[in-house]
């Protein structure tokens, strides 16, 4: 079942989030649970605490629309500093530009414990970086100006404000 995406600033969004060491059911249905929430939201990528979960773990798009989990993931590498135009499911119909980098190598593990490292660059190196910030505590209008910064979080207080008067009006 698909859970509500928390949106930022939602304390859970700031807070680094703790380690996966259990890698029983209770990680594969929440994995499924992120699954279906990315799905039903449309997104390329999701990460635990977007779900309201503060535990280190993100699922990732691939170009070719299949994802992948990485549990307890850690930048190794970051190199060719560019410029992207970045968005997010917690932060809803807001689009800006964002400093990433263009190749990162990363350590993750997967739902199984076992552990990968990955080379990536372009999109999916994006996606990489958008959701280990998010697993660090992050969120990338961080990356943004203050003035941005400040403007996307009044247009953010509307929508929850505009949200919590529809779901009275729904229920």
């Amino acid at each position: 079942m698909a859970r509500d995406i928390v949106i930022w600033p939602h304390k859970v969004l700031n807070s680094p989030t703790k380690p996966v060491t259990d890698f029983g059911p209770s990680l594969q249905k929440l994995l499924e649970e992120m699954a279906e929430s990315m799905k039903e939201a449309e997104g390329i990528g999701i990460a635990a605490n977007q779900v309201g979960e503060s535990l280190r773990v993100a699922l990732v798009s691939r170009e070719d629309g299949t994802s992948f989990e990485i549990v307890n993931p850690r930048l190794l590498e970051k190199k060719e500093p560019v410029s992207l135009e970045e968005g997010c499911l917690s932060v809803p119909r807001e689009w800006e530009k964002c400093p990433r980098f263009h190749k990162v190598k990363v350590r993750f593990q997967d739902r199984a414990g076992e552990w990968h490292e990955l080379e990536a660059e372009g999109r999916l190196a994006h996606i990489l970086q958008h959701e280990i910030d998010h697993l660090d505590g992050h969120v990338f209008v961080e990356h943004l100006s203050s003035l941005k910064r400040t403007l996307i979080l009044d247009r953010m207080k509307k929508y929850q404000k505009a949200k919590v008067r529809h779901e009275k009006r729904e229920g």
